[in-house]
């Protein structure tokens, strides 16, 4: 297409409809008018970015192997075509039960991809728990010409409402060999991130492009509509719900570019950083370290990748609660525990969101810190849980140097 300077570009343009007094107005102006407004919005979805916007959190309510039930809260999120879904309550889900009516295509979604097929089934595996647009109707509006009998068309209300679609994510596993119950969690959290993927960009930076990584990208369009919007993958066994993995799939609102440079600069791998981070903060509080005796744990047995900053309690004499430096690091972690006050634990966090996670069988060595108003607290005995941050030591020093904590030959100071 070509144009001249200031002349109106109409492909695309939205269609509202010209009312004035004395024109005929019908259904069909009206339904204009509607889709206009409902373009308009959903541009402005899209431009902001698909994500969870708050709420839609997912935990385990009941957990018996014949009928397993979570909890989601209530909660806004926006998908890639730019929809906005709305969970206004609380709701709880039965993971077996699915109603029994056939999902419509809708006028209200049509600019959307429709919902992908396939066979529903709620058996042993590892499931994509998806929130999804879904428009009813509602009553009967008065009519007039029809001679009083009922019309297809006569509905008072179109509901856009939502709905949760639990989608087998073991089919996009198949050609590969998972790890034991130990490492699945981890496992599955980093084939979503696509990390091994996405770390082939180091090896040719200039030449390398991959705008699509990882399971999600895989389900895309077969089983994973862009209609939809993740919230959870759950691992169904003998014994019930294994776990509930929220930040394998969960992302804030996440802008969307076109350039090339996805892997460097995108929004995209900043949020799946974030959940990395965020992931493993969920594992450690859902296997209640704060309040087992973890110290024989280690890392390489549970997590093929750690997060590029994280933090875990530490069992101490006054607390046996939680994990022995020594033994969950396999003595890779520097000899420095350092000291950092709490003031640089947020810079830390956000400088660490551009950062590679660690892999826990390769030789790269860990920064470790304590917090020193935590720390001060525990040796006042006002606190008996110790916390410890790990860091990548590719990372920027930010331990402070203060008597008696730093140490000749150890600590990184001048």
């Amino acid at each position: 297409m070509s144009v001249k300077l200031q002349q109106p570009i109409t492909n695309g343009g939205l269609q509202n409809t010209n009312f004035f007094n004395g024109r005929l107005v019908t259904g069909a102006d009206l339904t204009r008018e509607q889709s206009a407004r409902r373009e308009s919005v959903n541009r402005l979805g899209r431009a902001v970015g698909e994500g969870i916007a708050e709420g839609l959190k997912v935990g385990i309510v009941l957990n018996p192997e014949n009928n397993p039930i979570v909890a989601v809260s209530a909660g806004t999120a926006v998908n890639r075509c730019g929809q906005v879904l709305c969970l206004s309550e609380d709701t709880n889900v039965n993971l077996l039960q699915r109603l029994g009516t056939v999902e419509q295509e809708s006028n209200v979604f049509s600019n959307c991809h429709p919902l992908a097929g396939g066979t529903y089934a709620a058996g042993f595996g590892l499931y994509l728990l998806v929130l999804s647009p879904i428009f009813t109707k509602q009553g009967n509006a008065p009519t007039g010409g029809l001679k009083n009998s009922f019309a297809v068309c006569s509905s008072d209300v179109i509901l856009e409402a939502a709905q949760f679609r639990l989608l087998p994510v073991d089919y996009f596993l198949a050609q590969q060999v998972l790890p034991g119950s130990k490492m699945l969690r981890n496992y599955i959290a980093y084939r979503c991130f696509g990390t091994n993927e996405t770390q082939e960009i180091f090896q040719n930076p200039l030449e390398f492009e991959q705008k699509q990584y990882g399971l999600l990208d895989e389900m895309r369009g077969k089983t994973l509509s862009d209609s939809d919007v993740p919230l959870a993958i759950i691992s169904r066994t003998a014994n019930g719900l294994e776990f509930v993995e929220m930040w394998a799939v969960r992302r804030r609102l996440t802008a969307k570019t076109d350039e090339n440079w996805t892997q460097l600069l995108d929004d995209r791998k900043i949020s799946e950083t974030e959940a990395m981070i965020k992931q493993f903060a969920l594992q450690i509080k859902d296997s209640n370290a704060d309040k087992n005796d973890f110290r024989e744990i280690k890392a390489a047995d549970y997590f093929e990748f750690l997060p590029p900053v994280g933090m875990l309690p530490l069992a101490t004499s006054l607390s046996p609660f939680g994990f022995d430096l020594e033994v969950f690091f396999g003595g890779k972690h520097l000899d420095d525990i350092a000291m950092l006050d709490a003031e640089n634990l947020r810079p830390l966090l956000r400088e660490a969101v551009s950062y590679e996670p660690i892999r826990t069988k390769s030789d790269e060595k860990i920064q470790l810190y304590l917090i020193r108003e935590n720390f001060t607290a525990v040796q006042a005995k006002k606190l008996k849980q110790m916390t410890v941050v790990f860091a990548k030591r590719g990372l920027p020093y930010y331990g402070t140097a203060r008597f008696d904590f730093a140490r000749w030959n150890l600590s990184r100071f001048v």
